[in-house]
């Protein structure tokens, strides 16, 4: 006997172009950007694989120009042409026109209390979109989950760091390009820990569900 899933919504975060082959990733090389290439191409397969009618999905997108503005190549045979999405003017989701409205309407007066939240990046949108909008729907009832199997970060923010190095990195960025790889400050017996550690935690201090892969299988077609 199978039991019905919880009802569940869909947000999908600047899935853009911009970001993969545009003006964001400009100056990085092509390993920088893998993780959110990737991240874009398992969300496609997601949408492609036939999500069941009854789950509301809502995309973002940052105000780019031209092509820097459309979704990425892997999304556009598997984006419905109608597909709505907000405008997103600054990392959070709750700075979007319509957005609040939708969450309202088509989740949680329809009885879904469930957001899971995919996209780019983990640590800026992502975090800020998931922590902003728990704080504000709690009250509410709603739940938001973070898949981070349809997230992607910049490589760099997965290499796993110091605290010393990690505050170094948060404020300056990379110093040289051994930071790249590991942290170089010669510390030991200290917990290392990258920038998407960072954002998961930060996430999960504000009540968000972070999984490393929800299970999409009971809401397939």
């Amino acid at each position: 006997m199978s039991l019905t899933p919880r009802p569940i919504g869909l947000l999908l975060i600047d899935l853009q172009r911009a970001f993969v082959d545009g003006i964001w990733r400009t100056g990085l090389p092509d390993e920088e950007v893998e993780p959110i290439k990737k991240s874009f191409e398992t969300c496609a397969t997601l949408l492609g694989s036939g999500l069941r009618n009854g789950v509301p999905i809502l995309m973002t997108r940052c105000p780019f120009e031209g092509n820097d503005f459309e979704l990425h190549d892997s999304l556009a045979s598997v984006v419905e042409k109608n597909q709505r999405y907000v405008i997103k003017p600054s990392t959070s989701v709750m700075h979007a026109h319509g957005f609040r409205e939708w969450v309202e309407t088509e989740l949680l007066q329809q009885g879904i209390n469930t957001l899971v939240i995919g996209g780019c990046t983990t640590t800026s949108c992502v975090r800020v979109s998931a922590i902003r909008t728990q704080k504000h729907f709690a009250s509410q009832g709603l739940h938001v989950v973070v898949d981070l199997n349809l997230c992607g970060a910049r490589k760099r923010n997965y290499v796993k760091r110091c605290p010393s190095c990690l505050e170094l990195y948060m404020k300056f960025g990379d110093i040289d390009s051994s930071y790249n790889r590991h942290c170089t400050c010669g510390c030991g017996g200290i917990e290392m820990i990258s920038p998407v550690d960072k954002a998961v935690q930060c996430m999960q201090q504000e009540n968000v569900d972070v999984k490393e892969t929800f299970d999409w299988k009971p809401y397939l077609s």
